[in-house]
């Protein structure tokens, strides 16, 4: 069982509602590093940190971190899904590192951001189901809230070579591929 899984060490902010069980510490923030993912099914992403004052937090959502003080987005904008499973992979891909990309959110609304790493799943229903799996891939929206999207609604940024203009009648494939199946 994995449950909690090393990422790459990002500075961030924790919302210091958080810390104050939502009762105070609205529009405040404490300067910290992500070092841990946490999976727990039908909860929003969540992260492990240690705060600048040596204080270490696990189990902090998604919602609650930004990478610069920043109005607070709707938990139901941070995340499109929650977490499958306790079982997961985190990678940074070092093709997608740097790119910029454009996240439709549930609202409609499209917000720019940069990549920070992935979280794939394995070994839930889900994940083996080729139009239900999903990846999180964590992005820092340019207003500085942290967000959980699927490749489905995301649109990278490359002007070197890619010119967005994605297919709106493209399919999720349904097929499972086996050469023994």
């Amino acid at each position: 069982m994995t449950l909690l899984g090393e990422t790459p060490y990002t500075n961030c902010f924790v919302r210091n509602e958080f810390l104050f069980d939502e009762k105070r510490g609205h529009g405040e923030f404490t300067p910290a590093v992500v070092f841990a993912f946490r999976a727990e099914p039908a909860r929003v992403p969540m992260f492990q940190v240690m705060l600048d004052s040596g204080a270490q937090w696990a189990r902090v959502p998604i919602h609650m971190l930004c990478s610069k003080p920043c109005a607070p987005l709707p938990i139901e904008q941070s995340s499109w899904w929650d977490c499958y499973g306790y079982e997961f992979s985190v990678v940074a891909l070092p093709f997608l590192k740097g790119h910029a990309v454009t996240a439709l959110g549930r609202d409609g609304q499209i917000r720019k951001g940069h990549y920070l790493f992935s979280i794939d799943w394995m070994k839930t229903g889900w994940s083996e189901v080729p139009d239900q799996h999903k990846n999180h891939h964590i992005i820092a929206l340019e207003s500085g809230s942290w967000i959980a999207y699927p490749n489905n609604r995301l649109v990278w940024q490359d002007p070197s070579w890619i010119t967005p203009a994605p297919n709106r009648e493209w399919q999720t494939p349904t097929r499972i591929y086996s050469v023994e199946g």
